[in-house]
């Protein structure tokens, strides 16, 4: 009875999940004898950004805060190409289509994104990473008011009237 339980142990055992997959094989390095390689080659295959493009490019037409694109071209960068977002407004559209809303303000929705650059240096090429900002696209947001005090008098938004402070 002893060995048909320890028999039934090991099979249960044998057939429990492994919780960890990061074995290696004995003919792997370990992770403690690794570095990191000093250049790498990187696939920087886009996709197919027509597809998305198509599905996405009547956006900014649709939106309350229209916008049209410019492109950016700088040859040592890649992508070499990136369309960049402007407002067309200061300030909203109204959600009719008819004239503008002024109580909104058209603000930029900005994203940061990484860039490859490149230098040349005699005959030697040198290529970094670089964080770029970028306007994706625009949208509608309540103006922010900056109070100040100058002499007595408060100022708000160009109007100005006495402070009882």
């Amino acid at each position: 009875m002893l060995t048909l339980m320890l028999a039934l142990l090991n099979v249960v055992q044998g057939k429990t999940k492994q919780e960890h997959s990061d074995h290696t094989s004995d003919n792997c390095p370990t992770q403690e004898n690794t570095q990191f390689p000093k250049s790498v080659m990187v696939d920087i295959h886009a996709g197919h950004l027509e597809s998305i493009n198509r599905v996405y490019s009547n956006i900014r037409n649709r939106s309350l805060s229209p916008w049209n694109y410019s492109i950016s071209e700088d040859p040592n960068r890649f992508p070499h190409l990136i369309a960049e977002a402007n407002c067309r407004y200061q300030v909203c559209v109204n959600p009719n289509g008819q004239g503008f809303n002024y109580g909104l303000h058209s603000v930029r929705i900005q994203q940061e994104i990484l860039v490859l650059k490149r230098k040349q240096n005699g005959c030697k090429q040198s290529y970094w990473l670089e964080k770029q900002l970028v306007t994706v696209g625009c949208t509608c947001a309540f103006p922010t008011t900056k109070a100040y005090i100058t002499h007595g008098i408060r100022k708000r938004r160009g109007l100005t009237y006495q402070s009882k402070w």
